[in-house]
């Protein structure tokens, strides 16, 4: 068994600690000043909310071809597109969680 000097097992205890505490510190910097690391989940929405007004378009284009161009379909298709951008207002704006009855927060 080897015996140990107090000051180099406290030095050697302390350097350790110093060592990882530093360690910490500086992955934590490095996360706070990542733009990208607080921005996330707004990427997420946005590209999200892209796909959902791709998809619509592709709809309407779709229907326009099987319907033709008419009045009714142009009024059925402006109230999609304001249907959808209310939907994605709501999404923007969150959503709370915790009302009972799971209405949308203005």
């Amino acid at each position: 068994m080897m015996n140990w000097n107090v000051k180099a097992l406290k030095r050697v205890i302390g350097s350790t600690l110093l060592g990882s505490t530093m360690l910490v510190g500086f992955a934590s910097v490095a996360t706070a000043q990542n733009p990208y690391w607080y921005d996330r989940d707004n990427r997420q929405l946005k590209r999200h909310q892209k796909q959902e007004k791709r998809d619509l378009k592709l709809h309407q284009r779709l229907e326009r071809e099987q319907f033709g161009n008419n009045a009714d379909l142009r009024r059925h298709q402006k109230e999609e597109m304001r249907e959808l951008k209310r939907h994605q207002k709501h999404e923007k704006r969150g959503y709370n969680w915790r009302d009972n009855d799971r209405r949308w927060r203005y």
